[in-house]
Formats: C-alpha cells, structure tokens, sequence
C-alpha cells in the first residue's frame, strides 16, 4: 500500500498531523511519514547501541558508530572512492603512517586513490573493536598485493571519531601500522592465541590495568610495571621485535630511542572487556605510537606495537623490490 502524506500538513514535522485514517479491519490504513531525506550513502538502518543512555543525548539510547565505520571500510575494500569522500565531514582531519596530515574529505578521497594503486585488492580482515563514546578504534590485518602482485598482509590500528552520538561521518581518523609480514615464533605466538581465546573480564577492571601498567612504564617505575604483565606477558612490535617474558617485554620497551626533547604520554585510552587501545605521542597533534593490548585473567598477555612510520623516519612506501628480487651474476659453466 503507498505511503502519503496528507497535503493540510505541508510545511511541518512530525506530530500530531502524522495521521492514519481508516481500520485494520476490512479497511486499509494511510500513513503520513515525515518528509525527512535521507544522507548520500547513509545506511538503511543503523544497529541499536549496547551503551547506556547518554545524558547528553536527553535520555535517548546511544547508537552505535560501528556500522558506519564499518561501511567506510567496505567502501575502502571496494575503491567507492565517491563513498569515502560522503562518509568523511568536509573538514575532517585524516593522519596516517604514509602521511601527510590531511584536512578535507576530497584530499582523503585522493590519497586512497594513492593507496589502493599500492594495496591492490585491498581487505580489512580479522576485524576486533573497541567502543568508547563517540571514539571507536579498529585492529585489523590489511591483506592486499605489492606492486609486482605478490600478496602480503600489514597490521594496522585505526582510530575514528565522530563529533556527536548520532554522527554517521567522521570527523578525525588516525591509521597506524606495522612493517610488513611480521613473523612470529612459537611463544609468541601460543600467547597471541591464548589472550585470544580469552573472553572474561570487564572495561573497568581493563582500564585500570592498562592505565597502572602505562603510567608505571612511563614513570620508570619497572617493578610496577612487571606486576600487570602475566608469564607469559609478550610484545609484538612492528618495528623494533618480538619479545616474551616480563623482563624481555621491559627491556625491549627500554632501548626504542626517544628524541633528544620531550616525553612520551599517554594521548587516548580506550577500553573493552579484555582489549585496550593505547595512543601515545609527545606532541598531541602529532600522533606516534599506538598500543593493542590484551588481557588474560586480569593480566597484561599481549601488547601489539603500532606507528606512524613515517613520524619515526621509516619509509613507509618501501616495495621490497630488492629483498623480493635478488639480482644475481650468471657466471658461465
């Protein structure tokens, strides 16, 4: 049956003249919907939050922001490059591992463009999220292929956030990453699948771990930091290694070089039940460091170390073209 709206009421919202005329019975009933336009790309419906009602928000329920990250990411997976552009606000401010810092939605539509010619097939997988207010943050393993079509995978962290509870376009983003095809060894990788199987714990309980584990490391503080770190506590950092143990994980943390001024702080930490995202700089507006950490019964199991590459002077554009194709003498018989 077609919806229509009663013309008397031409000029108004919802309300009382949101009417139906005629009974279930026997009789058809007429609606008289809002005319309400819908957003470029936006979703059909969008999932109803788990959080509790937001006092901000006049006691209604918070949505969640997680479909619409995830429909930016299947918009990147697909090049919708026109997609990328609508679900960004026209000043948003995008800074990555590759750089620059960008500060409008064309620019950010642009360097995906960049991008995906050097990711071709492009796939976000192994998707894991942390929600928190209007911030939701993003672990995953992007699987694509290099210039001459070999696949690889790199580990990236992306954190999004929108300016209100109802917000469907991003307003800031920041994609940190790892090297690419990071091995690991067997220890490290027996306690990845353990605190990834895990699945108790609380975002309280998790905050204050993390939050005494961070604020004793900064401080120097080792024998404090050593009590949040399980046995089996473990490091996978995507530049400066692997190490496994309390002692390994702190004197790894230990030798990565610090600049000659300034001190590393704490920027954003957002918790769930038993993951925590980490953000660490020591200037704000210039991010440098984010940490995915996981717990196990109340202890610190794993922390995965993620960067702006290109903040530590890493060329994040490298094509392993030499390691992937030795050049060799034919030297004859």
């Amino acid at each position: 049956m077609p919806l229509t709206r009663d013309p008397s009421t031409k000029g108004r919202g919802s309300g009382p003249e949101m009417r139906a005329s005629g009974t279930e019975s026997g009789r058809g009933r007429r609606f008289y919907p809002s005319p309400t336009v819908p957003k470029p790309f936006s979703d059909p419906f969008r999932e109803p939050g788990y959080n509790p009602a937001d006092p901000s928000a006049g006691g209604r329920a918070r949505m969640s922001h997680i479909p619409a990250v995830n429909a930016l990411i299947t918009a990147i997976n697909f090049d919708r490059f026109a997609e990328i552009e609508a679900r960004h606000r026209p000043d948003a401010v995008f800074q990555s591992f590759r750089g620059p810092t960008l500060r409008d939605a064309v620019s950010i539509a642009d360097w995906h463009r960049e991008f995906l010619r050097d990711y071709q097939d492009c796939n976000y997988a192994d998707l894991e999220y942390i929600e928190e207010g209007n911030t939701v943050a993003v672990r995953a393993t992007i699987e694509a292929k290099g210039y001459d079509w070999r696949p690889f995978t790199q580990r990236v962290i992306e954190v999004f956030e929108f300016e209100s509870h109802d917000e469907e376009e991003v307003a800031r983003r920041r994609l940190y990453a790892t090297l690419r095809d990071i091995t690991l060894d067997k220890p490290a990788t027996a306690a990845l699948n353990d605190a990834l199987g895990y699945r108790g714990g609380s975002p309280s309980q998790t905050r204050q771990v993390v939050k005494a584990f961070y604020d004793a490391l900064l401080a120097g503080d080792r024998e404090a930091a050593a009590a949040q770190l399980s046995a089996k506590a473990t490091v996978i950092d995507g530049v400066y290694g692997v190490a496994t143990g309390p002692e390994n994980v702190l004197g790894l943390f230990a030798s990565i070089p610090m600049p000659a001024f300034g001190k590393l702080r704490v920027t954003n930490l957002l918790a769930g039940d038993h993951m925590a995202m980490v953000e660490l700089a020591i200037d704000p507006a210039r991010p440098r460091y984010a940490d995915w950490v996981r717990l196990v019964d109340g202890k610190i199991q794993v922390i995965e170390g993620y960067a702006m590459l290109r903040e530590l002077g890493i060329n994040p554009y490298e094509n392993y073209a030499h390691d992937r194709h030795p050049r060799r003498a034919i030297l004859p018989i």
